[in-house]
């Protein structure tokens, strides 16, 4: 799996921002596969955006643990809401409530 989540994200589109999604989703869904590149993720090096996709699917999954088995997202659980609204689809569907909370429409 690329390391799509250290890319510079200027001029990215929405759909360059739903794969990365798609990508992190895959990763943290199956944390137990990927619990490697989870641990030596280097949050240092994201953008806000993509800590806030982190930090939407931990806690769309309730998987609070996580800030706590991987020392190196502890500082994600202090995410706050982007500034800029942050569309992932075109077709934007109601949001669940903590991409809401973050301002990511999915």
């Amino acid at each position: 799996m690329t390391e799509i989540y250290y890319e510079d994200q200027t001029g990215w589109s929405n759909k360059d921002y739903l794969y990365l999604h798609r990508c992190l989703h895959r990763l943290f869904f199956y944390y137990k596969k990927y619990h490697e590149v989870i641990s030596s993720m280097d949050i240092s090096r994201m953008s806000k955006e993509t800590k806030v996709l982190i930090y939407c699917i931990i806690k769309y999954y309730r998987n609070d643990f996580m800030f706590r088995e991987y020392r190196n997202l502890e500082d994600i659980e202090k995410s706050e809401p982007l500034k800029e609204k942050l569309v992932l689809e075109d077709r934007v569907k109601q949001p669940d409530d903590i991409y809401k909370m973050m301002n990511v429409v999915y």
